[in-house]
């Protein structure tokens, strides 16, 4: 029995975790119970009408029992088989109708619990720092927001009314088989503890399969997201056939995967059925033998042998349960280790709302270490006054965008405080600090919406009025016009129907509309051709007025013009130069 306990244990660590979402559906599920109870309750009756027609009418005896008190002899032969056709009609039409309810009602309930699990699941995935996502595969987190959370709705809802279901009908076929031939039941209850332990056993196995092929078939979409993600770059160096041979390894090992899950579940399924044939064969002798010594009416042993049926099908039931509860199992462990990866970056207990910044930035012995060890940033101590513009230089894994991910709190300093007008950023609730910064990236990340919702993204009250002035300021207000759909036009997955510079002026555009006192530019001007960096200089010198502005860049050139320049080397500020260096603001 132990391994169906650590099934069991693992399905009820999943359950704690959708139990929020279970609660909020508690009255349809205790409709499909109650719907469940009448299914039960039907299952039980139906042998009996066929009892009454063998023991009083094709076979009469005297001394046949008399279930309910009816008896059929005093009826015409035509009478008496018209009313057990009946009861057997309107019992399968009653148990027919009650389990058709019982699934509509709670598929609905399965569909609501798993869409809330799903938006509980992605709301926490948004919160987990860029380390945590840099370290995961994409097509992996997609994986689990979607096939391993439906597959636990089979969990949540299917397996946990199937068994009650099952339970119902099982004790009350066991009772009403006692009270008509307790030998034969016990005979026919020796095969419980024989499927409890084979099922047990499986469902391990099965748990550990489905593990297996969720993790394979989570690397299949990564795989393939990375190839389409870069086609461009695969068609370009003629790499379909290495890229197509890549994916062909994974699929067959995701396929290897699920096929020996689905091995695990029929050879599950047809080992019961023998066990069940064998009860079945064994109870039909000694019922006959019976039958024969007088001891048992020929339509009792129709009768029991028809509840054995119905004894053995919650039986399968159960060790139906025990493979879907490890298949949930399985997804349920992937879904769990996310929604228990802890959100680093959170606010204190006894965080307040930012005032109105006015934009002075300083770092005292900032430090931050790699999950895996080593520093992204090391001791790094300056100050930078209000208003001004701070350029950082450096090559590539320097630890620039290390820094400037500190002052919105995308992360935490392992050692050291970042102050903004003299407070700690960690002393301020995260919405009304990142309220106040605006961030332009060297990638400019835009959703697969409208040009105006990817620019509304930074201020999602914005009025039409704050966005078209946004516009202007970012260049875009004659490229807008030119597009037949204006504003709505669709900019396609990450901007694919978008040129970079456009793509870029939207990001702008978006920074632009904050209105933020803080202004952080990593990169910005990567990856565009002169002209378009110059339209994008122009952008930038007018948002960058009235704001303090952080530039990273590894170009001998700004830019833009500089207050003051910083350097880093290996995460450590190697050389910084705090004086006016450009002359002020153009």
């Amino acid at each position: 029995m132990m391994p169906a306990r650590a099934s069991l244990k693992r399905a009820a660590r999943v359950l704690r975790y959708l139990a929020p979402e279970i609660r909020s559906q508690r009255g349809q599920l205790a409709a499909g119970l109650g719907l469940g109870a009448i299914v039960a309750v039907t299952e039980v009756l139906r042998p009996w009408p066929l009892q009454m027609i063998f023991d009083q009418i094709l076979l009469p005896r005297a001394g046949a029992p008399r279930p309910f008190g009816v008896d059929l002899t005093s009826y015409s032969v035509e009478a008496a088989i018209g009313s057990a056709g009946a009861a057997i009609v309107l019992l399968s039409a009653v148990g027919g109708v009650a389990q058709y309810l019982q699934t509509l009602v709670v598929t609905e309930a399965g569909q609501r619990i798993v869409s809330r699990l799903r938006r509980s699941l992605f709301r926490h995935m948004l919160r987990l720092p860029p380390t945590f996502h840099a370290l995961r595969s994409s097509g992996d987190l997609l994986t689990r927001l979607t096939g391993d959370v439906v597959l636990l709705r089979d969990l949540a809802t299917g397996s946990l009314l199937d068994a009650v279901g099952a339970a119902l009908t099982l004790l009350a076929t066991v009772g009403v088989m006692l009270w008509l031939e307790p030998r034969l039941t016990l005979l026919s209850l020796v095969i419980v503890p024989i499927v409890a332990i084979a099922g047990g056993i499986v469902g391990q196995k099965i748990r550990r399969a489905v593990r297996r092929s969720r993790d394979r078939e989570g690397a299949l979409s990564g795989s393939a997201a990375d190839a389409l993600g870069a086609l461009a770059a695969v068609q370009a160096y003629d790499a379909e056939g290495a890229v197509d041979e890549q994916f062909g390894r994974e699929n067959r090992s995701a396929l290897r995967a699920g096929l020996k899950a689905s091995r695990l579940e029929a050879m599950l399924t047809r080992s019961l059925d023998l066990l069940v044939a064998v009860g079945v064969a064994v109870t039909l002798a000694l019922g006959v033998w019976r039958v024969h010594a007088g001891t048992l009416t020929a339509g009792g042993l129709l009768v029991f042998l028809a509840y054995q049926r119905t004894l053995y099908r919650p039986i399968r039931q159960f060790a139906k349960v025990l493979s879907r509860a490890a298949k949930a199992g399985a997804c349920g462990d992937r879904v769990i280790e996310i929604l228990e990866t802890p959100v680093e970056i959170v606010d204190r207990a006894d965080a307040t709302p930012a005032p109105a910044l006015r934009g002075e930035i300083r770092f005292e012995a900032v430090s931050v270490k790699y999950p895996r060890g080593g520093y992204a940033l090391r001791a790094a101590s300056f100050s930078v006054p209000a208003g001004s513009t701070l350029v950082v230089r450096g090559s590539s894994g320097a630890g620039k965008s290390t820094l400037v991910s500190l002052l919105p709190r995308l992360l935490d300093p392992s050692e050291g405080r970042v102050l903004l007008d003299g407070c700690d950023t960690r002393s301020w609730t995260i919405g009304s600090l990142r309220a106040q910064i605006a961030m332009v990236f060297q990638d400019a990340h835009l959703l697969n919406g409208t040009i105006r919702q990817n620019i509304a993204l930074g201020s999602p009250d914005a009025s039409p009025e704050a966005i078209e002035v946004a516009v202007r300021e970012a260049g875009l207000w004659q490229f807008t016009r030119s597009l037949p759909d204006g504003l709505e036009t669709i900019v396609g997955e990450r901007g694919s129907q978008l040129s970079g510079g456009e793509r870029q002026r939207i990001a702008i555009a978006r920074a632009a509309i904050r209105r933020a006192p803080i202004l952080i530019l990593d990169e910005p001007f990567a990856h565009l051709d002169r002209a378009n960096r110059a339209e994008i200089q122009r952008a930038l010198r007018l948002l960058a007025r009235g704001r303090t502005v952080v530039l990273v860049t590894h170009d001998a050139e700004a830019g833009l013009p500089a207050d003051h320049e910083l350097r880093l080397e290996g995460g450590f500020v190697a050389w910084s130069e705090l004086s006016n260096v450009a002359g002020g603001r153009a």
